[in-house]
């Protein structure tokens, strides 16, 4: 499972995700069963919010717009190499 880690954010996906199209979680702590959000990479949406705070949202889109190449070819390194 390709997870990176930004600030205070563990950003990752897993395998199985790898059917549906390309996006982030990005969960707001040490692993991956803390509060989170899941954002589609093209175009960077929010798909749902477990529990992020206003503020964590705010800076959780900033991290994805961010980094939306790095996690764009994460994505495809693992899904499709």
């Amino acid at each position: 499972m390709p997870t990176k880690r930004i600030g205070s954010f563990l950003c990752y996906f897993v395998s199985y995700d790898c059917i549906e199209p390309p996006h982030i979680h990005l969960a707001k702590g040490k692993d991956r069963s803390a509060r989170s959000a899941k954002f589609w990479l093209s175009p960077v949406e929010l798909v749902r919010n477990r529990g992020l705070s206003p503020g964590e949202l705010r800076e959780a889109i900033q991290i994805v717009e961010q980094y939306r190449e790095l996690f764009m070819e994460m994505w495809n390194e693992h899904c499709y190499d």
